[in-house]
């Protein structure tokens, strides 16, 4: 069975291929069919969970003004139904304008290939949670057998930032949460799992949730966890801030701090903002010539 998913995996170039080339499609084109909004269901495999009412309501209406530029993409199911494969926001939106007909892209194709293009499509294109996006990454990994080297190229991501993503899989349920409702940030998961055991990694996510600390007091309270086998006391914290605050002289402004946890994100190498708005410097870290050349490329530098 492994081999099987393995060459569906190394297919996945021509599928999506033929998928991307379909979406430089407009609605003024022949292939483009016009479906009865209701006839559509959703696609059982959107690894999206949440979707934004305000940022839906947007979408309507530009939809109700400019109408949808973009057709969505369904496959046949049989006696006039069809399923949807990509677009999901479009589709909800479409429903919200009160629109009775969508254009559309019909195509056939198997479950796992629906699948592939659905998780693939989110991944690239929607503005997932970093839980949600985890999510994706291993559902594809596992459907098709992809390395994790494989699976950034097919998502358009360095290695390490699919295997950053993916170590957020080993937190605690109630951290996973946290993040997937926005409460903390992916930043403050990287941070509880640099503690490796479990009372004081429950300990140290309250404290987070509870004191609203930033990502770096987070991580100040995790290097004092692993130099001293405990979290520090109410008496230490402030010491433990201290010594952080000697390796970075200015406190960060949280803007910054947000931007460089999202750099380091899309990037998949490890950015460091330091100054401020108006001056400052940063640094970039990688671990390997993999991770620079897909940095560099991300960047429209030829790597030689």
């Amino acid at each position: 069975m492994m081999s099987a998913n393995r060459g569906l995996g190394r297919g996945l170039d021509a599928l999506l291929g033929g998928v991307r080339e379909d979406e430089k499609i407009t609605a003024d084109s022949a292939e483009v069919r016009m479906i009865d909004i209701n006839a559509i269901v959703p696609n059982p495999h959107q690894p999206r969970r949440e979707f934004s009412e305000d940022a839906l309501n947007d979408l309507a209406a530009s939809i109700k003004s400019r109408g949808v530029l973009q057709p969505v993409l369904i496959r046949t199911l049989g006696n006039n139904r069809y399923e949807l494969v990509a677009g999901e926001r479009r589709l909800r939106a479409s429903k919200i304008a009160g629109l009775s007909e969508i254009p559309t892209l019909v195509r056939e194709m198997t479950d796992q290939e629906s699948l592939a293009i659905a998780l693939i499509e989110n991944l690239q294109r929607e503005d997932l949670n970093a839980v949600e996006e985890a999510l994706g990454y291993q559902q594809l990994q596992q459907q098709f057998g992809l390395s994790q080297e494989e699976l950034a190229r097919q998502v358009g991501k360095s290695r390490s930032a699919v295997a950053n993503a993916l170590r957020l899989l080993n937190l605690p349920e109630p951290v996973q949460a946290d993040i997937q409702k926005n409460a903390i940030s992916a930043g403050h998961g990287r941070a509880i799992m640099a503690v490796p055991d479990a009372d004081p990694q429950a300990e140290l996510h309250r404290r987070i949730v509870d004191n609203g600390l930033t990502v770096r007091q987070a991580e100040a309270q995790a290097t004092f966890y692993k130099q001293n086998g405990r979290l520090p006391g109410a008496d230490e914290i402030g010491s433990a801030a201290a010594r952080t605050a000697k390796a970075q002289p200015k406190t960060l402004d949280p803007k910054l701090e947000s931007l460089e946890t999202s750099l380091s994100d899309v990037l998949g190498v490890k950015v460091k903002i330091s100054g401020s708005s108006k001056k400052g410097k940063v640094t970039v870290s990688y671990g390997d010539e993999d991770d620079l050349r897909s940095f560099v490329e991300k960047l429209g530098v030829e790597f030689a």
